[in-house]
């Protein structure tokens, strides 16, 4: 498993306890989940970079891309604070 991904999984992992009320022995079946989410992600969001070798730069640039398209907007789009804030 490499780095990003393990990171990816523990942090959503952690964030499934402290959702949970940060209940004691449940860490399994938090990383478990995390893990199925992560994968189902890599196979939704990510297929179209995933067939070929890419250096990081890359790869990271394919990852915001696809998280990206898949909240339906472009990577270089900012948000522009409405009027009157």
């Amino acid at each position: 498993m490499n780095d990003e991904r393990q990171e990816w999984i523990s942090k959503r992992a952690y964030g499934l306890w402290e959702a949970e009320g940060r209940p004691h022995g449940k860490d399994r079946e938090h990383w478990e989940q995390a893990a199925r989410e992560r994968a189902e992600f890599e196979k939704v969001a990510l297929p179209e970079h995933l067939g070929r070798k890419k250096n990081s730069i890359e790869a990271d640039a394919a990852t915001r891309a696809a998280v990206a398209s898949s909240r339906h907007t472009h990577p270089d789009d900012r948000l522009e604070a409405p009027s009157g804030c």
